[in-house]
């Protein structure tokens, strides 16, 4: 299979694929970015700092969890007298997992268990709930739902997570972090 196909198939858009490794029930993706330069405040350089080897989450494939191994570079801007790390695609600032497995965990939350989520990702358990957390709450209320399901799981000491469900077609409404029954019934 070509490197094209793969790079489709594991969504890997800004990145290059170099090679694919299958190591303790995980798959790790070698990558590296195209680019050489980096701007800041316009100016241009490629001058590289530090190197450092980043191992991060990406997909899961059934109970495996794929990650993007890449080196990202610190780059040195002479004129500003600043080093900045250059930002990886499909990574958001300060944060150590792709979108892609931070939009998979959450698919995985509206139709799956709550409790196990964490550790079939290698992650703590509370990794779900900070998604979850930082969520806007947008349900997606259709014309003709009449029948609706809460469903509340108890996610740690005190703080509960409810799935509204339309149950006349078996989707999910939305998924609210943190709220207790009183809170429940006036924000819905």
């Amino acid at each position: 299979m070509q490197k094209n196909h793969l790079k489709k198939t594991f969504k890997l858009e800004g990145f290059i694929l170099d090679k694919i490794e299958y190591v303790l029930d995980e798959i790790w993706l070698f990558c590296h970015i195209q680019r050489k330069t980096m701007n800041f405040k316009g100016e241009k350089s490629c001058l590289v700092n530090t190197i450092r080897k980043r191992k991060i989450p990406h997909m899961m494939l059934e109970n495996q969890v794929i990650f993007i191994i890449v080196e990202q570079r610190r780059f040195y801007f002479p004129k500003h007298k600043t080093k900045c790390w250059e930002k990886l695609p499909d990574v958001d600032e300060r944060k150590q997992t792709t979108n892609t497995f931070r939009l998979h965990t959450l698919l995985d939350l509206q139709r799956d268990n709550y409790s196990g989520s964490g550790k079939k990702r290698h992650m703590s358990g509370m990794f779900p709930m900070k998604l979850l957390d930082g969520l806007k709450i947008e349900p997606k209320w259709k014309k003709g739902i009449t029948k609706v399901g809460l469903d509340g799981k108890g996610v740690k000491k005190g703080e509960l997570l409810h799935h509204l469900a339309d149950l006349d077609e078996g989707k999910s409404i939305c998924v609210v972090p943190n709220l207790n029954q009183n809170q429940l019934k006036k924000n819905f």
